[in-house]
């Protein structure tokens, strides 16, 4: 199970769908998510639809359930669940269809009784079969089931903000998400009015800002000859002039899983990439293979670079057109050298001889 948690929006009509919607609660939760619902107080309402959508606007995804009923209809005539729905679509949150397999089946007491009303659900039936992740259900066991499938699949081509624990490394991920925790506690102070806790966000370092790396030696095996290593150094630089050689020394590849082409870090690469290219900016051996870097700072640079715009966090490729025009730049001026210094430690090479090897130590 991923250490991000997400949250899920249930929107259906209320009376006709109450075991319905506890089955799709307990789905939620088996995936270790979190569902989001109206159950005290569902929409009935205008004021009560606003507060309704500050929720929808902080949810990852938006489950909605369709079975015999159109719902409570608004001055305007449109129900509250197609508002909901309306409202989710043009946020762009991903939105999983869960329909009644045989709305025949259902009880007249469920059902709509007004021609209108039978009207109105067959349009919005239609409306929302359009386009969307769709799935059937006969029993609450297929309901249950339907909403896992659905979520696994949407998170896995379509992944949220999230949720995750606060101990875990930062990243760009999580700065993302403490600034919704941000927005929806200012939401929900104007709305309920006694919100006392609120998170406040680290400032980002200015481009020409001290920053120091760790250069951590990596031992290259050489047999019996002797193995050849490297020292730890304490490099200082800039967030900005450590861009060039990160744009560079930075690892990806791309992935078309489930129909959209993303990249992905290669992490192991990136380190000693990026760890070789620093040391060579003040190192007079060829570095290659013999430094890297953390797999925290390479977060860092990541989530930095993210922050400022020189990067995104998903998409085809990782760096932005900015990023791109940057580093150009960078390579046209060739000023790197001269804002690195090191600060502890040292970049040299040395060899290790092997140890004396008897008569009867001789492989062959």
């Amino acid at each position: 199970m991923s250490d991000k948690r997400y949250s899920v929006f249930i929107s259906s009509t209320f009376d006709d769908l109450r075991e319905e919607r506890q089955a799709v609660q307990d789905a939620i939760l088996g995936a270790g998510d979190f569902p989001v619902q109206m159950e005290s107080f569902p929409a009935a309402d205008e004021d009560q639809f606003e507060f309704i959508k500050t929720l929808i606007d902080n949810c990852d995804y938006y489950v909605l359930i369709v079975a015999g009923r159109y719902g409570t209809p608004a001055a305007d005539g449109v129900s509250y669940t197609e508002k909901e729905y309306h409202y989710a679509k043009s946020k762009k949150i991903p939105i999983l269809v869960m329909l009644h397999g045989n709305p025949g089946s259902i009880s007249a007491d469920k059902t709509e009784s007004s021609d209108d009303g039978k009207t109105r659900l067959a349009q919005f039936v239609q409306e929302v079969s359009n386009g969307r992740l769709r799935k059937t259900w006969l029993t609450t066991g297929d309901l249950k089931h339907a909403v896992r499938d659905a979520l696994d699949n949407a998170k896995a081509t379509r992944p949220g903000v999230g949720w995750v624990r606060g101990d875990t490394t930062a990243s760009a991920a999580l700065l993302r998400e403490m600034n919704e925790v941000r927005k929806e506690n200012e939401k929900f102070r104007d709305a309920i009015g006694h919100l006392e806790i609120e998170l406040a966000l680290p400032p980002i370092p200015a481009a020409d800002d001290g920053l120091e790396i760790d250069l951590i030696p990596v031992t290259v095996r050489g047999g019996y000859g002797g193995d050849t290593t490297s020292t730890y150094a304490r490099i200082k630089c800039t967030w900005i002039s450590a861009f060039p050689v990160f744009f560079s020394s930075f690892q990806w590849q791309t992935s078309d899983w489930g129909g959209e082409t993303c990249y992905y870090r290669e992490e192991d690469e990136s380190c000693h990439a990026i760890g070789a290219a620093l040391a060579s900016e003040l190192g007079t051996f060829d570095t290659k293979g013999l430094y890297t870097i953390s797999r925290n700072t390479l977060e860092r640079l990541v989530s930095y670079y993210i922050e400022v715009g020189l990067m995104v966090s998903e998409g085809e490729q990782p760096f932005t057109d900015a990023g791109k025009r940057l580093a150009r730049r960078h390579r046209i001026a060739d000023s790197g050298k001269t804002v690195f210094a090191i600060v502890e430690g040292d970049i040299k090479l040395k060899h290790i001889a092997p140890a004396h090897i008897t008569d009867d130590e001789i492989p062959f």
